[in-house]
């Protein structure tokens, strides 16, 4: 059953990323890989969350795994981050790879911590 849940929320994922990008380009404009910087900070703020409470006994194991592997595995898109550094630096814009390196790990960093500390709130 395990299986099941993770397939759902993996396509629950892969629908919100989709989502989550198409936002971005209408509300931002392609200048900068947006959609991706935001589901990288929300999906480790996320995974935090959810893992957190799961070490707490606060969420079963089968919804740590729906959320964790499936939704997260899915929502989070880490290769896609380094093919678009890749394209910018491609393309001559090394400054805006640097930038979306930094506020990736800085950002993502503190979205694990927000997600931890919120968790822990509610444990």
């Amino acid at each position: 059953m395990h299986l099941v849940y993770i397939a759902i929320f993996g396509a629950l994922g892969s629908l919100a990323r989709y989502g989550v990008g198409i936002w971005a380009k209408t509300a931002f404009g392609v200048v900068f890989p947006w959609g991706t910087l935001l589901v990288n900070i929300l999906g480790s703020f996320i995974l935090a969350f959810i893992t957190t409470l799961a070490l707490e006994n606060r969420v079963s194991e089968q919804v740590r795994l729906a959320i964790a592997i499936g939704f997260c595995g899915a929502f989070t898109t880490f290769s896609t981050f380094e093919l678009e550094i890749l394209n910018t630096i491609l393309e001559g814009r090394s400054w805006v790879a640097v930038l979306y390196i930094l506020s990736s790990i800085v950002l993502g960093f503190i979205a694990v911590l927000v997600g931890r500390g919120l968790a822990l709130l509610i444990i």
